[in-house]
């Protein structure tokens, strides 16, 4: 009797022990298996929106090819004598155009600016991950630095950034790749790996292969020298805690200016605060 209720207080426990271990491997499944869907968020242009863009401002499509096939950028602005070039990058559930219209009513007039989709996003075919975003800026910027006239190559002391999001962490990379020293970052995080344990509560960083690493990259730029960053980051974000800047500009003490917006969320600031974001961007873009 004792034996048989020995025995089965065993597989109990070991039926337990499994059902724990399965809770326990559903986010680290999940994670694994499903990063792209989890990060990504690619759609096409609707019909005829490349061509009312062109049509609404004079802008000019950069297209290039890459590893992943076809990809298109756009530039819009001052495109004869641009003050400076700005590389553009939204968010992961944006395309670049859906910032065309903000950026003609509220960015300076001098510049030129060139917006960038991920692969497999707009007209872009492939698909997206760190390397090959890397690899879209990388090829675009030259191009659109020579459809701009300024001639030679891309000098980064006249080279902006300005991202939202992920497209922060993009900016980020391409800051990387040109030595720039001066932009915006719109509610950024510290890492994908610190997002994994935002999103799952636990520490499963190291299985993330989209490794996109802010904090790396701002510790790069204030080590390279002079510089200047605003980070614009909501107190209600609910997506990327306002903490995860406030990492950053820790980070960067020397080169960070952290503004803290009450509200906006974290997709709504360009419509909450337009003023704010405004002035950021006439205070990087001049010297």
């Amino acid at each position: 009797m004792f034996s048989d209720d020995s025995s089965s207080l065993r597989v109990w426990f070991r039926r337990l022990l499994l059902l724990f271990g399965i809770i326990l491997l559903i986010p680290v499944l999940s994670l694994v298996g499903c990063q792209s869907s989890l990060i990504y968020f690619p759609r096409p242009y609707g019909t005829g929106m490349v061509e009312q863009w062109q049509k609404d401002t004079s802008g000019k499509t950069v297209d290039f090819t890459t590893s992943q096939g076809r990809q298109r950028a756009f530039l819009q602005g001052n495109l004869k004598s641009p003050r400076n070039l700005w590389i553009l990058c939204g968010g992961n559930g944006t395309v670049a155009l859906d910032w065309s219209d903000w950026i003609a009513a509220h960015a300076p007039k001098e510049d030129a600016w060139l917006l960038v989709d991920f692969p497999g996003y707009g007209d872009c075919e492939g698909k997206p991950n760190p390397d090959r975003i890397r690899e879209n800026l990388k090829t675009a910027v030259p191009l659109a630095w020579q459809a701009c006239g300024l001639g030679g190559e891309p000098d980064p002391g006249k080279l902006r950034f300005f991202g939202h999001s992920l497209g922060a962490a993009a900016c980020m990379m391409g800051a990387s790749e040109f030595k720039i020293q001066r932009g915006i970052l719109l509610s950024p995080f510290t890492s994908t790996m610190d997002m994994s344990r935002q999103v799952t509560g636990l520490p499963l960083g190291f299985l993330v292969w989209h490794r996109f690493d802010n904090s790396a990259r701002l510790a790069e730029l204030a080590a390279r020298g002079p510089g200047k960053v605003v980070i614009l980051h909501s107190e209600d974000d609910a997506i990327i805690p306002i903490s995860m800047s406030r990492r950053l500009a820790e980070t960067g003490k020397d080169v960070v200016k952290l503004i803290e917006l009450p509200t906006g969320g974290h997709n709504q600031i360009l419509q909450t605060d337009p003023q704010a974001v405004g002035d950021a961007l006439r205070e990087i873009g001049g010297e």
